[in-house]
């Protein structure tokens, strides 16, 4: 009965990580195209999951737990998955077991990697909007850049900018 729940919380697991997935790609399609709404939406959908994947986790511990206690053992610190396919002897559940632990640990790395590429825009998007910010309010003028006399500069001066940085 433990190793029936085992897999059950790995399945659901591998679900819940696969609409991750689905998430992380909507959110890399949203920030590409500056969808802010689409990416809020997107953000909101994948803490929830979040939530509900720390659930699974806590029941797919349990499992573990239980299957333990199954066998005759008590609780193993840091238990991997292949110990426990060591504890099976039905070559069935073996595989079943190292085959739900595969495809999740696939479905992890994807999104780790789908991550990376968007905490990569983020930060593009990021330096974009400094640079033009800083374009428009002045930093970049030619003029700071050029070397003048102080006598030849005018008190009265315009220096024409979208927005004041000094209110």
């Amino acid at each position: 009965m433990a190793f029936h729940d085992l897999c059950e919380a790995l399945e659901t697991l591998l679900v819940q990580h696969e609409q991750l997935l689905t998430f992380a790609q909507q959110k890399k399609e949203a920030l590409i195209s500056n969808d802010v709404s689409l990416l809020t939406e997107m953000v909101n959908k994948e803490s929830r999951l979040v939530k509900l994947i720390l659930e699974t986790e806590a029941r797919r511990q349990k499992a573990v737990a239980a299957f333990l206690v199954e066998k005759g053992l008590g609780q193993l610190p840091d238990i991997k998955v292949t110990d426990l396919t060591r504890m099976i002897t039905n070559a069935e559940e073996k595989l079943k077991l190292s085959d739900l632990a595969e495809r999740l640990i696939q479905a992890v790395e994807r999104l780790k990697a789908l991550n990376n590429i968007n905490v990569r825009l983020t930060q593009q998007s990021i330096e974009f909007n400094d640079f033009s910010l800083s374009l428009l309010t002045g930093i970049y003028d030619d003029q700071d850049f050029v070397y003048k006399k102080p006598s030849d500069l005018s008190q009265g001066q315009l220096n024409l900018k979208f927005f004041d940085s000094k209110a």
